[in-house]
């Protein structure tokens, strides 16, 4: 495979971002394709240090038209202005080798100002080490997380998941099933969130979050239908919009091409007063992926929070133990961006698939799912109900994907199967 040389210069701030894969229409993940061999360490001029500073940072590459091409956690070293270029590790214009995807030149991006982070060692990957994450005072500081996750008690306010309503054969599932499905999982999550109003699923759902005690994340998948995606919500919720946590609306729209800015906010808008006519005045959100939200933070503005994707998977750098690590870096550089620094964020999905190829550091297995969500849910010890789990069950109605590392129908949680696909 060629490889392009380009060389760039690092300016006073460190030209951060991060990438982030996309959802297909049929909420399918699709993983950045190009795989790029790690490269040297970055060089950035920070006036507020003394010494040359070494910290490993979620690093986005994207194109000159700004569109992100990959993620990557390089080691970058921040050097005082008063730091001549040859006592630091790389000089301050650097050279990066990286396989080109179109014909369009590569470089890093943002706009986004050096946070702290305390350096690890990069000399031992087998060691798989955590750093902490300092700044966000609605995260805790990540730990080491231990060999499985934490047991979660079966009352309260827990950690969400994701669910779909589909058969792994095809079809919808019938209000049976999906009370099967919740009877299985429900007791173990605080909010379920769903993507949209097809197979009578906000009916479905509804009675078995009734029976079971959670409360719903729903979903407007399709801005075109903004005013008829509201009716059926409000019927198959019976007016009961106490059952709701939020709705959302579209889902990684902006990221994949699917939606403008202009659109997503627009179908925002009239989502919102949609609802507000039908009684609703819970939150309602643009969920997008977190590079989208980093490049357009109106969508965190204009939303009644912000709600974001992040997959440390689809990081070909980082590994199952720094998962929690990899989430929190990324809500703190959207924090950065958003004109309100204070405002709630939620993690709308994330998780870690239990088979399919390997990506890099990032390794599918039963074990290495249940370290990733268990360094997660660390991250988030202190606000669980802030983050939500990709997803409740294998997704066997999707199918294998190159690009998504053969493992788009092999995230659910503990690798486990809805009855009705077994």
């Amino acid at each position: 495979m060629r490889s392009t040389t380009i060389s760039l210069t690092l300016l006073s701030l460190l030209h951060l971002s991060a990438g982030q894969h996309r959802h297909r229409h049929d909420h399918r993940h699709r993983g950045d394709k190009p795989i790029v061999p790690k490269r040297d360490k970055i060089t950035v001029t920070d006036s507020t240090r003394t010494t040359p500073t070494e910290i490993p940072e979620v690093v986005v590459y994207v194109d000159q038209y700004n569109n992100p091409i990959r993620t990557a956690t390089e080691t970058v070293v921040y050097v005082p202005i008063t730091v001549e270029t040859s006592e630091v590790v790389a000089p301050k214009t650097s050279t990066v080798y990286i396989t080109p995807v179109s014909s369009r030149a590569a470089e890093p991006t943002s706009q986004v100002s050096p946070q702290p982070v305390t350096p690890t060692s990069q000399d031992n990957p087998t060691n798989d080490p955590v750093p902490p994450i300092q700044s966000d005072p609605t995260i805790s500081n990540l730990p080491t997380p231990p060999a499985s996750p934490p047991s979660v008690s079966s009352n309260g306010s827990l950690y969400g998941v994701t669910y779909s309503p589909y058969k792994g054969k095809g079809g919808c599932k019938t209000a049976d099933e999906v009370d099967a499905d919740f009877a299985a999982v429900a007791p173990d999550y605080g909010v379920i969130r769903l993507y949209g109003v097809d197979c009578d699923q906000v009916a479905t759902v509804y009675a078995a979050a009734k029976k079971y005690g959670n409360k719903l994340f729903l979903g407007i998948f399709d801005i075109n239908s903004i005013e008829q995606s509201v009716s059926t919500i409000a019927a198959g919720v019976q007016h009961d919009w106490s059952i709701v946590d939020t709705v959302s609306v579209g889902n990684e729209l902006v990221n994949s091409g699917g939606a403008t800015l202009g659109q997503a906010l627009g179908a925002l808008s009239q989502a919102r007063s949609a609802l507000r006519s039908a009684g609703y005045e819970g939150p309602v959100v643009v969920v997008d992926t977190f590079v989208a939200m980093l490049t357009h933070p109106e969508l965190c503005d204009q939303s009644d929070y912000c709600a974001i994707n992040v997959h440390p998977f689809f990081d070909p750098n980082t590994g199952p133990r720094q998962a929690g690590w990899f989430v929190t870096s990324a809500v703190r550089r959207v924090r950065s961006r958003m004109s309100d620094p204070d405002k709630r964020i939620v993690v709308t999905e994330t998780g870690w698939p239990w088979q399919g190829e390997s990506n890099g550091a990032a390794i599918p297995g039963m074990n290495q799912q249940s370290i990733a969500i268990s360094s997660i849910k660390s991250a988030y010890t202190n606000s669980p109900s802030d983050v939500i789990l990709f997803t409740a069950f294998n997704d066997m109605w999707k199918k294998p994907d190159a690009g998504t590392f053969m493992a788009e129908q092999f995230w659910g949680m503990g690798g486990r199967y809805s009855s009705s696909d077994e």
